[in-house]
């Protein structure tokens, strides 16, 4: 992965993880949170804090997390089974996934921001060919959004 893409991923990250933490205060503030109301604060929240981790995760971390999960894997794989890591690792991305749509729909709690934090980190740790995909598709998404803001910025 190129500096600059990494560079472009771990600024997105950072930049909404902020944004999210502002959100998240200004929601419990008694005169910003009608605003905060309007404009659906807690569901904002959840969305930039998952940008946030997959900006995070798309950095070389990312790619590391993938190769020493698939190295343990391939540690495991004498002792448990060929496909044990891999679906164990998957079950848990998807089921993630899918509490974390299941609670962005019913209403936002702090377990959401929470899921929305592990989901991307959880995808990576996929071992093998699939993690790797997932680490490179989500860098490729946070750079995309990264370029995305830095456009309507004007930059």
């Amino acid at each position: 992965m190129p500096a600059i893409d990494a560079g472009i991923s771990a600024a997105t990250g950072g930049t909404c993880l902020g944004a999210a933490g502002v959100l998240y205060v200004a929601d419990r503030l008694p005169w910003i949170n009608r605003l905060a109301a309007k404009i659906k604060g807690p569901q904002v929240q959840v969305l930039l804090v998952l940008t946030a981790s997959i900006g995070l995760v798309a950095t070389p971390v990312g790619q590391w997390i993938n190769k020493a999960t698939t190295s343990v894997d391939g540690f495991v794989n004498g002792l448990a089974g060929e496909w044990t890591g891999f679906g164990i690792m998957f079950a848990l991305a998807l089921a993630a996934l899918l509490w974390l749509i299941s609670d962005f729909m019913t209403g936002v709690q702090t377990r959401t921001l929470l899921l929305a934090a592990f989901v991307p980190p959880l995808t990576v740790m996929i071992p093998g060919k699939l993690g790797d995909f997932a680490a490179t598709a989500l860098g490729f998404i946070a750079t995309q959004v990264g370029s995305l803001a830095m456009w309507l910025m004007g930059g």
